[in-house]
C-alpha cells in the first residue's frame, strides 16, 4: 500500500470527498491519470453515503480509461476479522434496530461468504448466531442490549477500533477483481441498498 487516508466528519461527505482525493493523490505522487483502477465499497450501508461515493467515482473515471470495481462492504468490514477461527459475521446498521449482515468464514487463506447480505432485526441474534462467531460491529452508538445472556455465550466482539472499514482492503478486493477481469461497467453500476431506499425530503425551519 502506497497511502490511506481516513476522516471522521458528520456532514458535508460531498464537498470534503473529492478534496480528499486530491490530497491523497498529491502526497503520493501521483496523479489521476496514473491510476490503474479504482475500487468501491457499494454497500450495503447508509444510502446517502453510497450514493455520494458512487456519484464521486463515476466523476472521477468520467471521459478516463479507468476501470472500475465494486465491493461488498459486507466483506470489507468482514476482513477484519479474517483471522478468526470460526464464523465472521460482520453487522452494519441500517435503521433503528436493524443491521446488514453476512456469514463468512476463512477457508484455505481465502475468506468466503457462506451466507449472503441479508436484513435481520437485532434482536433476532438469539436465532442468527448459531456457532462461535466473531460480531464486528459497525455505525451502532450501543448495541449491548442485543447481547442477550445466550448471544454471549457464543460471540466475540471485535474491538471498535478493529471494526473500522479499511480502504487499503476495499483497493485489495478490488485489484483482485481486476486481476479476474471482473470489471464494473461504471454507467451500470449502483449502489447495494438491500433495502428499499425511501428519499427524504428537508424540512426548513
Amino acid at each position: 500500500m502506497i497511502s490511506e487516508a481516513r476522516y471522521v466528519i458528520k456532514r458535508a461527505h460531498a464537498e470534503r470527498l473529492i478534496t480528499a482525493v486530491a490530497d491523497l493523490l498529491s502526497a503520493s505522487r501521483l496523479a489521476l491519470d496514473d491510476l490503474e483502477g479504482i475500487s468501491i465499497s457499494i454497500g450495503p450501508g447508509s444510502f446517502t453515503g453510497l450514493r455520494i461515493g458512487l456519484a464521486a467515482v463515476k466523476g472521477l473515471v468520467f471521459g478516463r480509461n479507468i476501470p472500475v470495481a465494486g465491493v461488498s462492504t459486507l466483506e470489507v468490514l468482514a476482513h477484519c476479522g479474517r483471522f478468526w477461527n470460526g464464523e465472521i459475521r460482520p453487522l452494519i446498521r441500517a435503521q433503528a434496530d436493524e443491521a446488514y449482515t453476512a456469514a463468512f468464514r476463512e477457508d484455505g487463506g481465502e475468506l468466503v461468504m457462506k451466507q449472503g447480505a441479508r436484513l435481520i432485526a437485532m434482536d433476532e441474534l438469539e436465532t442468527v448466531v448459531a456457532e462461535k462467531t466473531l460480531l464486528i460491529i459497525s455505525g451502532f452508538k450501543s448495541y449491548q442490549d442485543y447481547i442477550t445472556p445466550k448471544v454471549k455465550e457464543k460471540v466475540s466482539i471485535a474491538l471498535p477500533q478493529d471494526s473500522m472499514i479499511s480502504g487499503f482492503t476495499v483497493a485489495r478486493l478490488g485489484w483482485q477483481r481486476f486481476e479476474n477481469n471482473q470489471v464494473d461497467a461504471v454507467e451500470n453500476l449502483e449502489p447495494f441498498y438491500l433495502k428499499e431506499f425511501k428519499a427524504k425530503k428537508k424540512i426548513g425551519l
